[in-house]
C-alpha cells in the first residue's frame, strides 16, 4: 500500500509572474529622474504589493499541499502494535468472532465504517473489524506512518541509474527498471533534484524526476496466507525436528505421506495444540501420528476433519476448545511442525490409534500420555 509523501504543484508559477511585474516596474523607475520622490514611492508600494502577493501565493501553495494530504489520509488508518506483535482482524465486531487476518507493525488499511469501539476496514485481500484502541486515523495515521514506515523511491521508467553521488558524473552503482524500489534515506540532507537512497547498506542517489517517493504502508495478511506460510515452514523444519525429538522411548518410523490443504494442516495442528500443547515435541508428534494412523486405517473416517470431528473421539472437538483455538489462531510453531511431520508419514507411537493421559498401563509412554 503506497501513500504519497510529497505533492508537487505548479502554483509557484503565479509567484514568478508577480516577481516579473516587480522587476519591470523597478527598471522603468530607473529610467526616470524625479526630485519629489513621487515615482520612487509608487515603485516601492508596487514592490511591496508584489512581495505580499508572492507570500500569499506561497501560503496558498502550502495550504493546498496540507489539504491534499489531509484528503488523501482522511479514510486511512494504521495500527500501533509493536514490531513483535500483531492485531487481529475479525469477521464481526466482537472479540469472539473469527479471526480473518492480522495486521503487523507498519501496516494499515482503508476505513469502511467507523464505530465507537470497532472499525470496519479493508486491507489487501482482507476485510473485517479491528479494535479502535490499537489504531490511529487520518492525519494521526499519516504522522505515525512517517515515523514508523519506510519511505521508498520507486522507478517510474526503465534504466534509472543509481549513482554514488548526487551528480551525473558520479559512478553508476546499479540500474533499476520501472516498479523497482529502494529505501529512501530520510535523515540525509536534501539535494536539489536528487533522492538519497540506501543501496546495499551505503548511501546512493537517484534523479528525483524518475522516481515516485512514497510511504510504504504494508497490507494486512489473511489467515489463509499465514497458515500456508506456517505449513511451509513446518514442512521444511520437520526433518530436523524429528532428529531433535526428546522424551520418546519409541523409534520414529515413516510411512506414505498424505497431502493436505492449508486448512487441514491447521486443523491437525490445532487438535495437537489442544491435546498436547504443553507436552514435549515427541508428545505433540504422537498425537498427530494417532490422527494420521486413523485416517489411513480404514476403520475410521478417511479424512483429517472426519477423524477429528468423529463423534465421541476427541473431547476438544465437542467441548468447543478446538473451535476457540482455530478462531484465535493461537497454535504454536511446534504443533505446526508436528502436524507437518505426521503428514509426511512420521510415527513415533508404533502405529497407535488411541491415547489417554497417564504414565501407567499398557502402551507407549510419551510425555505424560500413553499411546496404544
Amino acid at each position: 500500500m503506497k501513500f504519497r509523501k510529497v505533492i508537487e504543484s505548479g502554483i509557484i508559477t503565479a509567484a514568478l509572474a508577480i516577481s516579473s511585474v516587480t522587476t519591470a516596474v523597478s527598471v522603468s523607475a530607473a529610467e526616470v529622474e524625479t526630485n519629489n520622490g513621487t515615482l520612487e514611492t509608487v515603485v516601492n508600494r508596487a514592490s511591496q504589493t508584489a512581495s505580499t502577493g508572492v507570500q500569499s501565493i506561497q501560503i496558498t501553495h502550502q495550504n493546498a499541499q496540507a489539504a491534499a494530504l489531509a484528503a488523501e489520509w482522511a479514510n486511512k488508518m494504521l495500527v500501533t502494535v509493536d514490531e513483535d506483535s500483531s492485531l487481529n482482524i475479525r469477521k464481526e465486531a466482537s472479540t469472539d468472532a473469527e479471526v480473518v487476518g492480522k495486521f503487523y507493525h507498519g501496516s494499515g488499511a482503508e476505513v469502511l465504517e467507523v464505530g465507537d469501539e470497532w472499525t470496519k476496514v479493508k486491507s489487501g485481500d482482507v476485510e473485517g473489524y479491528v479494535n479502535n484502541a490499537y489504531c490511529v486515523f487520518g492525519n494521526d495515521a499519516r504522522a505515525y506512518a512517517e515515523e514508523n514506515c519506510d519511505t521508498e523511491a520507486t522507478a517510474n521508467a526503465d534504466g534509472i541509474r543509481v549513482r554514488e553521488a548526487s551528480n551525473t558524473d558520479a559512478k553508476i552503482l546499479d540500474v533499476i527498471d520501472a516498479g523497482q524500489s529502494l529505501k529512501v534515506n530520510t535523515d540525509t540532507e536534501a539535494v536539489d533534484g536528487w533522492i538519497s537512497v540506501d543501496y546495499n547498506g551505503t548511501a546512493a542517489y537517484v534523479a528525483a524526476d524518475y522516481v515516485d517517493v512514497e510511504l510504504n504502508v504494508e497490507d494486512a495478511v489473511s489467515m489463509e496466507e499465514i497458515r500456508a506460510r506456517e505449513a511451509a515452514k513446518a514442512q521444511q523444519e520437520a526433518a530436523a525436528a524429528a532428529q531433535g525429538a526428546q522424551g520418546s522411548s519409541a523409534s520414529v518410523t515413516t510411512s506414505a505421506a498424505v497431502s493436505a490443504s492449508s486448512s487441514d494442516t491447521q486443523l491437525l495442528a490445532a487438535i495437537i495444540e489442544c491435546e498436547a500443547g504443553g507436552e514435549p515435541y515427541a508428545g505433540q508428534l504422537a498425537v498427530g501420528a494417532v490422527v494420521m494412523n486413523r485416517v489411513k486405517s480404514g476403520s475410521f473416517p478417511n479424512s483429517i476433519s472426519g477423524v477429528v470431528y468423529q463423534s465421541g473421539q476427541f473431547t476438544p472437538a465437542s467441548s468447543g476448545k478446538l473451535a476457540r483455538v482455530l478462531n484465535s489462531g493461537k497454535i504454536s510453531s511446534s504443533c505446526y511442525q508436528a502436524a507437518a511431520e505426521a503428514l509426511a508419514g512420521a510415527d513415533n507411537t508404533g502405529g497407535a490409534k488411541y491415547f489417554h493421559a497417564g504414565t501407567s498401563g499398557s502402551g507407549t509412554v510419551i510425555g505424560s500420555q500413553i499411546f496404544y
